[in-house]
């Protein structure tokens, strides 16, 4: 029993000293792009949409990048296919980071978004092969149409993050809070290597938030940009696709992943 605990409170120990390292790697990263972000200008300008105070550095999507893709870089097995993961989010990212520079037809971002979404059904097989049992007849599957329905779910997804970045604060918490949901949800369904990788995600997102909450003065205040927004949404389907779809390991209900995003889908229907 002894053996055990010991067992345990080592494994605690080392999450903890790794969760520290990515606060600190995260933060790090964020000072480091700050920098580089007014030398190139990758910044947000006040205009008639905008009311923010000078020109905001816009990296704190790609600081949580850098921060999660060492991360599963080093611990590939965290992760189903981490290679395509890890690729696609790299894509997503750097197709942000150059609408945030030179603001690209948003036709050319769907088409990257469309092309990913295929290449993560073909080389992963992760797909909405079903959406549950919603109308108490039994379990609905999608059958031929689920291609097809899958890379509109995915475009709704990573576009319904993207139009929640308006407000300081909020796509970072909102993520924050859909992150721990799932994290909580796969700890219950002891799945701790996916839940672990949640909770990863969401320390890497701490510092963004405290510096974009202006915590830290507001002349170190950072946005996250379509860089940040794009890769989140993408990461929040593929987290759920994987818990709810695989059929030898369901570990969510389509319609508790469905609730666990219902408040970007129903802003953007809004919009």
């Amino acid at each position: 029993m002894l053996q055990v605990n010991s067992v345990k409170l080592n494994k605690e120990y080392h999450l903890l000293v790794e969760l520290s390292f990515i606060f600190f790697f995260s933060f790090a990263s964020l000072f480091l792009l700050r920098k580089m972000a007014k030398i190139i200008g990758l910044v947000d300008k006040p205009n008639l949409r905008k009311q923010h105070t000078g020109a905001v550095p816009l990296v704190g999507g790609i600081a949580v990048f850098v921060t999660l893709a060492q991360y599963i870089y080093t611990r590939p097995e965290v992760l189903p296919h981490s290679g395509l993961f890890l690729s696609s989010i790299a894509v997503l990212t750097i197709i942000g980071a150059i609408d945030d520079k030179f603001d690209i037809s948003f036709k050319i971002r769907l088409v990257v978004q469309a092309l990913l979404t295929i290449a993560m059904i073909y080389f992963s097989g992760l797909q909405l092969n079903h959406i549950g049992d919603i109308f108490g007849m039994g379990s609905i599957e999608l059958g031929v149409l689920a291609p097809v329905i899958t890379i509109f779910a995915v475009l709704g997804a990573i576009n319904a993050f993207n139009m929640v970045d308006g407000i300081d604060g909020l796509l970072g918490g909102l993520s924050i809070v859909t992150f721990s949901s799932i994290a909580i949800i796969l700890n219950l369904q002891s799945n701790h290597q996916l839940a672990n990788l949640c909770i990863v995600i969401v320390v890497a997102m701490l510092p963004y938030v405290l510096m974009n909450l202006g915590v830290l003065g507001r002349k170190r205040q950072i946005f996250m940009g379509d860089a940040g927004s794009m890769m989140i949404g993408f990461t929040v389907i593929w987290l759920l696709l994987s818990a709810s779809q695989i059929n030898n390991e369901v570990l969510m209900r389509p319609v508790t992943a469905l609730w666990i995003i219902a408040l970007p889908l129903m802003d953007m229907a809004a919009i």
